[in-house]
């Protein structure tokens, strides 16, 4: 894509969003699909 072409950033957002630590999203889904995984496999006993 040619720069011509690109939006303009506004000057609080870096050029890129680099995480170094995990999100707290990740963590929460990680949790629902543990708890899933635990009441599917208690129900079926």
């Amino acid at each position: 894509m040619d720069s011509e072409n690109k939006k303009q950033r506004p000057p609080n957002v870096p050029e890129e969003n680099v995480y170094k630590s995990v999100h707290w999203s990740i963590i929460l889904a990680y949790g629902i699909a543990a708890a899933a995984i635990y009441l599917l496999l208690s129900s079926a006993t």
